[in-house]
């Protein structure tokens, strides 16, 4: 082992790096260590690995958001090619047992401007920056003993096992979870004024799990609930309140906001990622149309990477 005063002189000879070969630097050790903790299965994406693909429509609902934002999201229908997932990098994730999952899609416009979304059923992230993410995922390859006493010393991993450890652990579909942005955006008006937002996809009616639970039943469940009847989510636009945090998605934001239900996502039809489109995409939330920003939240540029790294 490296003795203290050694390691402090080889800190002092490594260059330094830039913010950006710095935020590349713990993307890819990131990167690194999820390919070892969870095996590569060769041509899928590396995070959310397991998932089915779907065609959809993305309508305006309030108009009120206009006052706020002149994206061309919200001046028309639009088309829309998505992906449902399990959160992680198992391609055998069973459907049948309690999870986390991710809904991502990408906005066509009728004046073919873009914009994606992508989203996370988890309340807040276990980090509020990406090392942190880093540092777990080395722990986790160096074994159990590692992980504990990581977790040992992060009181933010520990708050996010504490709040989503106590969650109704019911099994869910896809289509009857609740989706949350965690990292915070700017929608901007036709003035160049910020304002600062979260948003959550809402299921709009109750959606239920149709089908007999088996380890690869989700999608087929979806197509039972779309057979029956319409399956979609209201986008309810959360505005921060001016004591909020808008750059740690390590936490939620408390207490009464002004919210407004601004678009609705409905599904079209489903498919396989090798019968679909939505495979070859990659989900950068930092992708957005005219009218949004990416907030300077330091985990947005983490996930930009990664995702860009471990697409396919």
């Amino acid at each position: 082992m490296l003795k203290s005063s050694t390691l402090a002189l080889c800190a002092l000879l490594i260059p330094t790096m830039s913010p950006a070969q710095d935020a590349f630097e713990t993307a890819q050790r990131t990167f690194d260590s999820m390919e070892i903790n969870n095996g590569v299965t060769k041509g899928k994406r590396r995070n959310h690995t397991k998932g089915i693909c779907f065609v959809g429509e993305f309508s305006p609902a309030d108009t009120a958001i206009q006052q706020y934002s002149n994206s061309p999201i919200f001046a028309g229908t639009s088309t829309v090619n998505g992906r449902l997932s399990h959160k992680g990098g198992n391609n055998l994730a069973p459907d049948d047992k309690f999870g986390d999952y991710g809904l991502a899609f990408e906005i066509t416009t009728a004046d073919d401007d873009s914009h994606i979304f992508a989203m996370n059923t988890e309340d807040f992230f276990p980090f509020s920056r990406p090392e942190g993410v880093m540092q777990l995922m080395e722990a986790k390859v160096a074994g159990g003993d590692a992980v504990k006493d990581f977790a040992a010393s992060s009181p933010e991993l520990q708050a996010y096992k504490a709040h989503h450890g106590a969650r109704d652990k019911t099994l869910r579909p896809y289509e009857g979870s609740t989706f949350n942005s965690i990292n915070s955006f700017y929608l901007v008006d036709e003035a160049g004024e910020k304002t600062a937002i979260r948003w959550s996809f809402i299921p709009s009616t109750p959606q239920k799990v149709a089908l007999e639970p088996t380890p690869d039943f989700l999608g087929d469940n979806l197509k039972a609930n779309l057979a029956a009847g319409p399956v979609s989510w209201d986008m309810v636009v959360i505005f921060a309140n001016p004591d909020d945090d808008i750059l740690n998605p390590a936490i939620m934001w408390t207490g009464e906001h002004k919210q407004i239900t601004a678009a609705k996502l409905t599904v079209i039809s489903t498919s396989s990622e090798t019968e679909g489109a939505c495979d070859p995409v990659n989900f950068d939330p930092t992708l957005v149309s005219d009218g949004f920003e990416p907030s300077e939240d330091p985990m947005l540029e983490a996930r930009s990477i990664i995702y860009a790294i471990g697409a396919g």
